[in-house]
C-alpha cells in the first residue's frame, strides 16, 4: 500500500506542477457544466437505444465526445458521487454505502467545489451533488439550491400523495406507487425547478468577472418515476419489451452475491416483498424508466439551449453522467447495487472547446478521472490525492489512449475491466478469495454465463488483475 500511495502521490504531484505552470487567468479560463442524472444508465439514443426518446442530449452528443466505455466505480448513488467528487476510489470500508459522507470517510480530501472556488471559481450546486446536504464540503459552494425534504419522491396525485401522508405519520407502510403519470403542469415538478434555477444561474454568471462551476444534479429517472402526462404518453406500452434475459438461465454460474435483491424497489406500494414481478409490471417499471428518461432530456435541452444562447457554450466544457448504470429486469433484476455490468456501465458525454472533432470513444474510462479532467480542462492545479487520469488527451483526440483498464467495487466484491474481459473476485475479511466470475463481452456481451473456471483465458486476467494490489486499494 505504501508503494501504491507513493507512486499515486508522485504522478499527481507531478501533472500538479505541469498545471500550475500553465495556470490561466479568470478572464480566459474554461467554465464547467457538470450534469449528474440519478440511475441514468447509457439508456439514450445516441447510444444506439432506438426504443428511447431522447433528442436533446442525442443532438449535443453529436458535437461532443460520447464515451461507450464509461464505468462508475460503485453501483450506488452516495458512494459513487462521494468518490467522483473527491476524485478517490471506494475501499472496503470509506465510501461504500448508499448514505456515504465525504466528511466522515475522508474529511482530509479537498472536493471538486473547494479546488474549484479555491482556483477563483463562482461555484454553484443545483438539485442532487452530494448525497447529503449537510455536510461539511458543502460550505464550498457559493449557492446551493438543496432538494426540499421529501420532494424528490415528486408525487402529485391525491392517491400516492395519501400513502405518503400515511407512511409519514405511522412510520410504517409503504411509500406510493413506483410510477405517476397525469396532467400536472411541468413547473411543478422539482427537476424542471432545477433546471429553472440554473438557467437562471447561467444568465448570472455570463455577466459575472469570475469563472464558473455549476453542478446540476437531476432526480430522475431515480424512482418513483413521476412525470407529466406528455412523456408517458411518448411511449406505447404494447411496444415494451423485457429483456431476453429477464428470467435467468440455467447453468450460468453465476453467483448469487453477483446479483441485486432490489430491496429499494420492494419499499414501495404494489411490489411484492419477495418473489419476482409479473410481466405487466416489469412492463410498467420499464415504461416508467423510459418516460423518466424523456422527461430528464427536455430538461437538460433547456438548460443546454440557455448555454448556447448566452454564448456561453465556446467557453464552458460540459461533463454529463448517470451516477452510476442501473437494472431494468436484466437477470430479472431492478435498480443499483449489484456488480453487473448493468449498474457499473453509465453515461459519460463530454462537450469541451478543447474537442477538435466530435467523436465516439471506445476507450475505458473511470469515473475518478473526471476530476482531474475537469481541473486539466480549466487549467488548475489538480489536488494530490487524485487516483484518476484525466480524459483531456481523449478529448483532444480520437487516436489517444487511456490507461486501459478500470476497476469497480461492491460490498466485497471487486470488478477489474481490461479489453472486453470483465473479471470479478471477492473476498472475506482476512482478504481470501472465495468466489470468482469471468465474463468475456466478445461473445456474451449480456452476462449471461459466468466462464471462470472453465476457460483458457481466466488464470491469465486473474494474474493481471492482482498486478494493481499495488495501485488500488482493495482492502
Amino acid at each position: 500500500m505504501y508503494k501504491r500511495n507513493l507512486i499515486l502521490t508522485g504522478l499527481a504531484v507531478t501533472a500538479s506542477i505541469n498545471v500550475w505552470s500553465q495556470q490561466k487567468t479568470n478572464h480566459d479560463r474554461q467554465n464547467i457544466l457538470f450534469i449528474v442524472c440519478d440511475d441514468l444508465r447509457p439508456e439514450l439514443g445516441c447510444y444506439g437505444r432506438k426504443q428511447i426518446k431522447s433528442p436533446n442530449i442525442d443532438r449535443w452528443a453529436t458535437q461532443s465526445v460520447l464515451f461507450d466505455r464509461a464505468y462508475c466505480n460503485i453501483a450506488v448513488s452516495g458512494a459513487s458521487r462521494a468518490s467522483l467528487l473527491t476524485g478517490l476510489r471506494p475501499t472496503k470500508n470509506l465510501l461504500q454505502t448508499w448514505n456515504a459522507r465525504t466528511d466522515v470517510d475522508v474529511p482530509d480530501a479537498v472536493t471538486i467545489q473547494k479546488c474549484f472556488r479555491d482556483a477563483g471559481y463562482i461555484t454553484i450546486a443545483n438539485g442532487k451533488i452530494y448525497h447529503h446536504q449537510d455536510e461539511a464540503s458543502m460550505k464550498y459552494w457559493d449557492d446551493v439550491m438543496p432538494p426540499v425534504p421529501g420532494t424528490a419522491m415528486g408525487y402529485h396525485s391525491d392517491e400516492n400523495l395519501a400513502l405518503m401522508q400515511k407512511q409519514q405519520k405511522t412510520g410504517k407502510g409503504r411509500r406510493g406507487h413506483f410510477y405517476e403519470h397525469g396532467d400536472f403542469p411541468e413547473k411543478d415538478y422539482l427537476d424542471w425547478q432545477i433546471a429553472d434555477k440554473s438557467i437562471q444561474d447561467l444568465k448570472k454568471l455570463k455577466k459575472q468577472e469570475k469563472p464558473f462551476f455549476l453542478a446540476v444534479g437531476f432526480i430522475r429517472p431515480h424512482l418513483p418515476f413521476v412525470v407529466p402526462q406528455k412523456y408517458w404518453d411518448m411511449y406505447d406500452h404494447s411496444e415494451i419489451e423485457i429483456p431476453e434475459n429477464y428470467i435467468l438461465k440455467s447453468g450460468n454460474n453465476i453467483p448469487e452475491r453477483a446479483l441485486t435483491n432490489w430491496s429499494e424497489l420492494r419499499a414501495y406500494s404494489g411490489i411484492p416483498e419477495q418473489g419476482p414481478l409479473d410481466e405487466e409490471t416489469a412492463k410498467l417499471m420499464i415504461h416508467g424508466y423510459y418516460a423518466s428518461v424523456s422527461f430528464v432530456d427536455a430538461q437538460i435541452g433547456r438548460l443546454l439551449k440557455t448555454l448556447e444562447e448566452e454564448g456561453l457554450d465556446k467557453n464552458t466544457t460540459v461533463v454529463l453522467i448517470g451516477d452510476h448504470g442501473w437494472n431494468l429486469g436484466e437477470h430479472g433484476t431492478w435498480c443499483k447495487h449489484s456488480i453487473m455490468n448493468t449498474c457499473l456501465h453509465s453515461t459519460l458525454i463530454i462537450n469541451s472547446p478543447e474537442i477538435k472533432t466530435p467523436h465516439r470513444c471506445e476507450q475505458i474510462v473511470e469515473f475518478v478521472d473526471l476530476y482531474p479532467t475537469m481541473c486539466d480542462a480549466a487549467g488548475i492545479e489538480r489536488p494530490a490525492q487524485l487516483e484518476g487520469t484525466s480524459l483531456l488527451p481523449l478529448l483532444k483526440s480520437p487516436e489517444a489512449k487511456t490507461k486501459g483498464y478500470g476497476v469497480s467495487r461492491w460490498a466485497n466484491g471487486f470488478t477489474f475491466i481490461q479489453d472486453q474481459y470483465f473479471y470479478t473476485e471477492w473476498r472475506d475479511k482476512d482478504e481470501r478469495i472465495i468466489e470468482r466470475m469471468l465474463f468475456d463481452h466478445s461473445n456474451d456481451g449480456d452476462e449471461n454465463y459466468n466462464v471462470a473456471g472453465n476457460t483458457l483465458n481466466f488464470r491469465f486476467w486473474t494474474i493481471r488483475a492482482h498486478e494493481l494490489d499495488e495501485y488500488v486499494s482493495f482492502s
